[in-house]
């Protein structure tokens, strides 16, 4: 199972678990009524001190302020649920996972974005800062139209933030750090790709490779936990997609395909 996949299913888990509470809140309000046709009791009526009356009355006030507190809270805990759905919706909606089908591909893409986005930040600073240096002109202002930047945030440009002028250091140095990070991901990942094909393509789905003394073994497809269970016990360990170990504690199973 991908993370992905994985994260869907915590969506759905939460999904599950608002609308069992939202059930539950429905049945508890309803328990809540002390409307005259459930209670007997006509609206608005005091407690009859001394009536015989006094016992029920009281004693429906107290299932009614139970039930009422009971929906609040399973309301809360519907509500409470909604909102981690939603916060995992939006964690697969902007995250790009290193087992995502797609995830080179996307990767590429949002890395070409930044560089884009840095390299026209750093056109904006040149023309702001060009002689007369992060002074507003009407050549200024329409070099910066030629980007299709508009009067306004021209001038909100011209305007210092913090004690910049134009587009903050930061900025691009964030996107330069993301760069950066997005850049080893997709080594990684491409790394990873190439042991997965040649699992595939293996006629058991597995590849062993050998590298001073340790091996990176990979299956096309998750193996019997026997097969886990003894390669943990020779100290091997999962790490992006295989399993890295000493070759001279591989099992005897695995010592047949190398």
């Amino acid at each position: 199972m991908t993370t992905r996949e994985r994260l869907e299913r915590k969506q759905e888990r939460r999904e599950d678990w608002a609308a069992g509470r939202e059930q539950k809140a429905a049945q508890a309000f309803n328990g809540a009524d002390m409307s005259e046709s459930v209670t007997g009791i006509p609206f608005g009526q005091p407690i009859l001190v001394g009536h015989h009356s006094e016992r029920a009355h009281r004693a429906a006030i107290k299932r009614a302020d139970n039930a009422m507190n009971r929906a609040c809270e399973s309301s809360n805990m519907a509500e409470h649920h909604h909102e981690k759905a939603s916060g995992i919706q939006r964690q697969l909606d902007r995250s790009i996972f290193s087992d995502d089908d797609n995830a080179i591909k996307e990767l590429e893409k949002r890395i070409a974005g930044r560089e884009k986005e840095r390299t026209f930040n750093n056109a904006i600073n040149k023309i702001i800062r060009r002689k007369p240096k992060n002074e507003s002109t009407p050549e200024k202002v329409e070099e910066l139209a030629a980007l299709k930047i508009n009067a306004a945030t021209a001038q909100k440009l011209f305007t210092p933030d913090y004690g910049q002028i134009g587009i903050p250091s930061y900025v691009n140095a964030n996107l330069s750090g993301n760069i950066s990070s997005d850049k080893k991901r997709l080594v990684r990942i491409k790394a990873q790709a190439v042991l997965n094909e040649a699992a595939e393509e293996s006629e058991n789905g597995i590849s062993i490779i050998e590298r001073n003394g340790w091996c990176v073994v990979t299956f096309a497809e998750k193996p019997d936990y026997g097969i886990i269970k003894k390669l943990k016990a020779a100290g091997f360990h999962w790490a992006r997609g295989s399993w890295l170990g000493s070759r001279e504690n591989l099992p005897e199973e695995l010592n047949e395909v190398a």
